[in-house]
């Protein structure tokens, strides 16, 4: 016996979706309730206010209309359905701008700033929503599924963040948050769609608005659309993901060098944050540290000296030292005691003192291939184009085997930051022939 519904149950159905889609005083009284309480939620960075406003919105009604109208070629139902949504969201939006204004010492908060960047992840999660939600209303019409499906899809929150993010002026919030109720909106459409076919709403059956079913010939290609819509909004949310654990790695690299340097360094010391961003091809890193042993200039370049050979781009370091005493029963480290008395004495100095192309060259080069143990410069020769602006490295090594384009990349990043002119390099093992690449630089 098939678990899908039988002609009767298909009305029985339709004439449901039809009634929870349809744009009346109900609809916009919850709309306006579910979006009052989940505007606030989000400002007061309460999770479970805006769940509950999720439960209580009725956005997703709109949303299965229009999938069953396209299943079923009902035009009357998809109009309905598509008129409700979009004055729903509507709605929702001015609102949440209006109530946000009334609080103009509102901040935007983890709750806010949640539902900015959404990815290819919260598409698959509504897709899986949306499918879970159809099956249960055709399986089981009289379940308890879609108050999860509602919350699990999330419809009114990154409507209100927009209204937010208006309200404060601020349209990267805008953007984000209205990306993520696209990508809702879309993928539980095309769920739905899919799964309405497969309990046979699409077989030569038509609705004509009414719940009464007559038989016609389905139109083709009906699901065209919504799937291209679906490969469009996948584009930006892959981008987005991208970038979010691109980001990751890169400072996941950054804190686990800077506490490799410090074993180094100043044993026993904490990192106790490290922050970053990047300025052009460079990154500033900002580092608080805490630590009983003095940190000097010359340290803190030991630290760039890693990130550059791990990022492969120039590194600034600004570190902030919490100095602490440590003691106990027998012995009492007191680093302020060596560092007070020499506070006007210590000059402050820069660790590179280059005047000359060819010592910028050479420190950069000893300091890279200090971090190979087994691996030692030979010699390099540098020549000068006038007509290009651009300095011809060629470097000359012997010992174990290193990550030459890597190497070779991060080298040519740092001299042509520090001699602000176009490099070339070119990296050659001694007793090796033509196994040197050159790169350009850009």
């Amino acid at each position: 016996m098939s678990q899908w519904p039988d002609k009767n149950g298909q009305e029985k159905i339709y004439k449901n979706v039809f009634s929870d889609a349809r744009p009346d005083r109900y609809f916009f009284v919850m709309v306006i309730l579910s979006c009052t309480v989940a505007t606030y939620g989000l400002l007061l960075n309460s999770t479970a206010v805006v769940i509950g406003a999720m439960l209580i919105a009725p956005l997703i009604g709109p949303i299965l209309g229009g999938a069953l109208g396209v299943a079923t070629n009902s035009n009357l139902l998809l109009k309905m359905s598509a008129k409700a949504e979009a004055l729903g969201a509507i709605t929702a939006i001015v609102l949440a701008a209006l109530l946000t204004l009334v609080l103009p010492r509102a901040e935007l908060t983890a709750e806010i700033m949640a539902r900015t960047a959404p990815t290819i992840l919260d598409l698959v999660v509504a897709l899986a929503s949306g499918a879970a939600g159809t099956y249960a209303m055709c399986v089981r019409p009289h379940g308890i599924t879609l108050p999860g499906v509602a919350i699990a899809t999330a419809l009114m929150p990154p409507l209100c963040v927009v209204g937010i993010g208006l309200a404060k002026q601020n349209f990267t919030v805008v953007s984000g948050a209205f990306l993520l109720f696209l990508a809702n909106l879309i993928a539980i459409n095309v769920a739905a769609i899919a799964t309405f076919e497969l309990a046979g709403f699409s077989r030569e059956l038509y609705h004509d608005g009414t719940g009464k079913i007559d038989d016609k010939k389905k139109t083709t290609y009906r699901m065209l659309y919504p799937v291209l819509l679906l490969l469009v909004i996948s584009i930006p949310l892959a981008y987005i993901m991208y970038k979010t654990y691109s980001h990751a790695n890169t400072e996941k690299v950054i804190n686990s060098s800077l506490m490799e340097s410090l074993d180094v360094i100043a044993p026993h010391s904490t990192l106790i944050s490290a922050k970053y961003y990047q300025q052009g091809n460079r990154y500033e890193v900002d580092a608080a540290i805490r630590t009983t042993q003095i940190i000097a200039p010359e340290n803190i370049r030991q630290m760039e000296n890693l990130l550059e050979l791990r990022l492969g781009q120039p590194v600034a370091v600004s570190a902030e030292i919490v100095l602490v005493q440590k003691v106990n029963d027998k012995t009492n480290i007191d680093v302020f005691q060596a560092l007070l008395p020499k506070v006007k004495e210590r000059e402050v100095v820069e660790v590179i003192k280059s005047s000359t192309p060819e010592e910028v060259i050479d420190s950069v080069l000893r300091e890279k291939l200090a971090l190979f143990p087994n691996t030692q410069l030979d010699d390099y020769t540098l020549e000068y184009s006038k007509g290009t602006g651009t300095y011809r490295v060629t470097v000359k090594i012997t010992g174990s085997s290193v990550a030459e384009n890597q190497l070779r990349q991060t080298i040519q990043n740092i001299l042509e930051e520090r001699l602000k002119r176009r490099v070339e390099v070119r990296l050659e093992k001694m007793g090796e022939i033509n196994k040197s690449v050159k790169i350009q630089g850009e």
